[in-house]
């Protein structure tokens, strides 16, 4: 079964427009994340999934410099964008992660496809406030480090059955809002996981202030290990009172991708 990250990234974002380019200590915010998902013991190719525009060129060229594949598709249509690069990149279980979500780790990707190989569900993800049919009483990942895992077969389904605007444009939205549907499987920040059940948090880069937040955290992180885990992101995080007014709230709303 081979196992497919697919990032999902466009240079037109409406709030802080080439945000997937714009640079963390000297490379694009996109390669930095790709970096760190490279280290996953479970991702046999990484996947850029972005549009036909040519704005999203520069994307399809960073692609190939550093060695991933690049699909191109709808700018709207996101759930027939991944669907479409899932097919050609012949990918049985399908990692999707956000291009804004550079803070992301191996790690957490690693656990989460774990939870889905040991499970009989059709989707599982590292919970987050994101999820409307998720119980309060669960344990919440920070917005911004979402990893959701799924199979072919559930995406295919998906683009069948989800013909609605709202959900063509948020890939797996028809998922995790018909669990009359689809078996759900939510991550919790429990167990090693635990320091990060702060749902309160976001990381996602949808901002200015977000994307120097990001930046700080790199800066301090990277230079003492270039892959830093997530615990450490939180340690910079509560030990720099300066840090949390970047963050923003996590109702910023939802990514451009």
């Amino acid at each position: 079964m081979k196992t497919t990250a697919l990032i999902t990234a466009r240079m037109g974002s409406s709030r802080l427009p080439g945000k997937s380019m714009m640079p963390i200590l000297g490379k694009p915010m996109i390669e930095r994340m790709i970096e760190r998902v490279r280290h996953s013991q479970y991702i046999e190719q990484i996947v850029i999934a972005t549009t036909e525009l040519m704005e999203d060129d520069t994307i399809e060229s960073l692609a190939a410099r550093i060695g991933v594949g690049c699909f191109r598709g709808s700018v709207q249509d996101v759930l027939g964008r991944i669907n479409a690069a899932a097919v050609v990149c012949d990918a049985d279980l399908v990692v999707e992660l956000l291009g804004d979500n550079p803070l992301v780790h191996a790690d957490l990707i690693d656990d989460v496809v774990e939870f889905y190989k040991e499970s009989d569900f059709d989707y599982t993800a590292s919970v987050t406030t994101e999820y409307p049919h998720a119980g309060p009483e669960l344990m919440q990942f920070p917005i911004g480090t979402r990893v959701e895992v799924f199979s072919q077969a559930v995406l295919d389904r998906c683009e069948e059955l989800a013909n609605e605007p709202y959900y063509r444009e948020h890939s797996t939205s028809f998922i995790y809002e018909h669990p009359d549907m689809f078996r759900l499987g939510y991550f919790e920040a429990r167990g090693k996981w635990r320091y990060f059940n702060r749902p309160e948090l976001t990381f996602a880069v949808n901002y200015q202030e977000n994307l120097n937040m990001v930046r700080r955290i790199f800066e301090r992180c990277y230079p003492v290990n270039p892959n830093f885990p997530l615990s450490d992101v939180i340690r910079t995080l509560d030990s720099d009172p300066t840090l949390r007014p970047l963050m923003g709230s996590p109702s910023y709303g939802s990514a451009e991708v």
